[in-house]
């Protein structure tokens, strides 16, 4: 075996060890759009404590899933809806035996901050439809968990009939929150979590938790084993972690 051959042997070998290194030393989290907050808060909580570098891939629930569907790697899944956990767990692309639920939440409506009406419980339920002109901002209820929900709400209330077409559907929870921060949408129902972070919209309304499925953030890893996941998991479950669930409102 040649010099040069023996060269470029050791500098694969030293290429391989590299990416095995940098592997060891970093974990991708794929979030929902609405725990944006958290999975950040929680990254750089991880990241201190660890050494651990984290890769956030922050989307709605929906286009995660579909995205590992694709091959997208990853090493831990929060789905801001159960079914698109299900959905992922039923083409096996997570480990099953560590889906977990790791918070709660609840749908509020919202109005812009100028509109300072003080709305009744019983106006609200009763009149729902016409306290406001023009569209209902909510994500989108074909892949976003906040838009199934709201649409779950807007059916156990019988108002389906009087909005019609004037849903105005957001590629995510956090564009539909946009939209009436914006003044682009008079109203819009969007997670509690959410509209309590935002100074640019006033909260008239919390939905029982009885109006739509229960608000569950779903957590999985993926099959892919490594001491940096396992660390992760850990993690996950210590008070600090939870203390940042609390923090933004969620009930962990």
């Amino acid at each position: 075996m040649n010099r040069i051959t023996l060269l470029s042997l050791f500098v694969l070998f030293m290429i391989s060890c590299s990416n095995r290194q940098e592997k060891k030393n970093q974990i991708s989290i794929f979030a929902a759009s609405s725990v944006t907050n958290v999975a950040r808060e929680l990254a750089h909580d991880f990241e201190r404590s660890s050494g651990i570098k984290v890769k956030l891939n922050i989307a709605s629930s929906g286009i995660l899933a579909r995205q590992i569907e694709s091959g997208a790697l990853f090493d831990y899944y929060i789905s801001a809806n159960q079914n698109w956990m299900k959905y992922v767990d039923s083409l096996s692309l997570v480990n099953k035996h560590s889906i977990r639920n790791l918070a709660s939440n609840q749908l509020v409506a919202i109005v812009p901050f100028t509109d300072q009406r003080a709305i009744s419980e019983n106006e609200f339920l009763m009149q729902f439809p016409s306290l406001f002109s023009g569209r209902l901002s909510i994500g989108d209820p074909k892949h976003v968990p906040a838009g199934k929900y709201a649409m779950q709400a807007i059916d156990y209330y019988e108002w389906d009939e009087e909005l019609g077409n004037r849903i105005l559907p957001a590629k995510n929870v956090r564009d539909a929150l946009l939209m009436v921060e914006l003044g682009e949408a008079e109203m819009g129902i969007v997670y509690q979590t959410d509209a309590k972070k935002s100074v640019k919209v006033n909260i008239v309304y919390t939905f029982p938790y009885h109006a739509c499925d229960s608000i569950h953030y779903m957590g999985a890893a993926s099959k892919s084993k490594s001491e940096s996941l396992d660390q992760f998991l850990l993690y996950l479950q210590s008070i600090e972690a939870k203390q940042i669930w609390n923090k933004n409102g969620f009930k962990p």
